[in-house]
């Protein structure tokens, strides 16, 4: 009884404390709606919840992009929090997949705890978890496929079931879930060869085609088509040949470099993961005695075939599937999401391995057995940990800055109450649907249809008369940040000429230092003579 309680408990604290850990970070990173198509994505939602999806729109056919948004909308309302819940949620079970992994794969489970919590902490892994991206629920998805192919090796049966399912959903998010079958068809071929083993790819082929087919009847009778989401797939910008160069060349910098404003990304990861890898290929080559530690086995083997096969074809084959079109534009940072939760738990998985090996010199031995030789992998993962937070800190931080100056401006602006309030177009829609939703003496004035600063310039110029005296204007701020338009909305240092006399400053917040011509939020208040 007593054996039963502790392995109930072993199996339930330490995840449970791994998702508290991440959930805390991404909590404490959160950036809200920072992304440009964060207004897409909700005014999606904001749809099928009122009418259905429409299907003729790829955005509403890939109801795994909004399901769970609309599961938590009808629970907790429509708000800031119910819409980031399924992301909180999601991202911070992820180093929890790669405890079970880790645990089932043998390793020691206070060894799994910790590189469950290096997987957690990943710079990447944070700062998806702190945005709303639909890839990250495709990533999810992935990341459950994994776990289920793992686990299930020796029940091909069910693995198969499990992976068509998981495979049907993550279609159903991004079509980019293809990019994992040649890996996942040279498996089987090599099953079927070594081991004259059929039963996974018989099961995972008559599954899928169940599933499909099923979806696929759906999709007729509803859409009048077996395949709207390829039917209607928006993703047809054709790339030129003489570009090609420069576009395979940005998912490497993103990986390796960072972000627009020189940001991290994946910070030390890609380089640790490589390192690491020529090490155990080096000691693999030269360390006798230990040969079956440091030896390649099959989840070095799947962890690389998934992260490699995922990004060399996503970077190289067009996701477009017409090569007369060549490649897709534009890639975005996100779009390498699935590739940060394989090469976070390859990396853990072969600090584990290398932590087995014993050297017999005195002076080691010596270390080993003083407090610090101890505890060693638990300090070198506490170091690692650290090292994730703060480069976590240098993604997220544009986010950050943003976030700051938008709600001191909300605070002031609800405190002020003002008649009416000018801002950026995408910024008025979440201020009008989340912000100050409930607020109804405060009109927010519609701009639509202009991007440009010196447009928002000219309609200000225009307009700004037929303002009721006291209404207010946020500048600065413009709207989203990442893959944004940073010159456009009311950024006065783009503008020809100063503010009208009839605009005061009410407060002037801190600068926005990650824009390429940084200038600080203001709030004015309409005072004309």
């Amino acid at each position: 009884m007593k054996k039963t309680y502790k392995n109930i408990t072993m199996l339930i604290i330490p995840p449970l404390l791994i998702f508290c850990f991440a959930l805390i970070l991404r909590l404490f990173f959160f950036t809200g709606f920072i992304l440009g198509d964060d207004v897409e994505e909700f005014q999606v939602m904001q749809y099928v919840m009122s009418n259905g999806p429409e299907l003729h729109t790829a955005a509403h056919i890939c109801f795994g992009r909004w399901i769970f948004n609309i599961i938590s909308f009808n629970l907790f309302g429509i708000s800031e929090s119910s819409f980031f819940l399924p992301t909180w949620l999601m991202s911070s079970s992820i180093g929890v997949i790669g405890y079970y992994i880790l645990t089932f794969w043998r390793y020691p489970r206070y060894k799994a705890f910790l590189a469950a919590l290096f997987i957690a902490s990943a710079p990447f892994e944070i700062l998806i978890g702190v945005v709303r991206a639909n890839d990250l629920i495709f990533s999810w998805a992935l990341a459950l496929a994994l776990y289920s192919f793992i686990i299930f090796e020796k029940k091909p049966i069910i693995q198969g079931m499990l992976l068509a399912f998981l495979f049907w959903f993550a279609f159903y998010v991004k079509l980019w879930v293809i990019y994992l079958l040649p890996a996942l068809g040279l498996y089987y071929l090599y099953q079927i060869v070594k081991h004259k083993r059929w039963q996974g790819l018989a099961s995972f082929s008559t599954a899928s085609v169940v599933i499909h087919g099923i979806t696929c009847i759906v999709w007729k009778i509803k859409a009048g088509v077996f395949m709207p989401y390829l039917y209607y797939h928006s993703a047809t910008y054709p790339v030129p040949e003489k570009d090609l160069s420069w576009l395979f060349q940005i998912y490497p910098k993103f990986i390796f470099q960072g972000s627009e404003f020189g940001t991290t990304l994946f910070g030390i990861i890609p380089y640790l993961l490589i390192a690491l890898l020529i090490l155990k290929v080096i000691l693999s080559r030269t360390v006798k005695n230990h040969k079956k530690i440091l030896s390649f086995d099959k989840l070095d083997i799947y962890l690389f075939a998934y992260y490699t096969s995922f990004f060399l074809l996503m970077n190289f084959f067009p996701n477009t599937f017409n090569f007369d079109q060549y490649y897709s534009a534009p890639r975005i940072f996100r779009y390498l999401t699935p590739l940060s939760f394989p090469m976070v738990l390859h990396i853990a998985k072969l600090i584990l391995d290398f932590s087995k090996i014993k050297i017999n010199f005195k002076g080691i031995n010596t270390l080993r057995k003083s407090i610090i030789g101890k505890y060693s992998i638990v300090i070198l993962f506490v170091f690692l940990i650290c090292v994730n937070i703060y480069q976590a800190d240098n993604a997220t931080k544009p986010g950050q800055i943003y976030r700051e100056n938008l709600l001191s401006i909300i605070k002031d602006i609800k405190e002020q109450s003002p008649p009416q309030l000018v801002m950026e177009s995408w910024l008025s829609f979440f201020t009008r649907e989340i912000y100050l939703k409930d607020n109804n003496r405060i009109s927010i004035v519609p701009i639509y249809g202009i991007y440009d600063a010196k447009e928002y310039e000219k309609w200000l110029q225009e307009n700004q008369y037929n303002l009721t005296e006291g209404s207010m204007m946020i500048t600065g701020l413009g709207n989203y940040v990442h893959y944004g338009c940073h010159g456009c909305g009311f950024c006065l240092n783009k503008f020809n000429n100063k503010l009208d006399s009839g605009w005061k400053l009410f407060k002037e917040y801190n600068n926005l230092t990650y824009l390429p011509s940084p200038e600080p939020a203001r709030l004015w208040i309409w005072m004309p003579g």
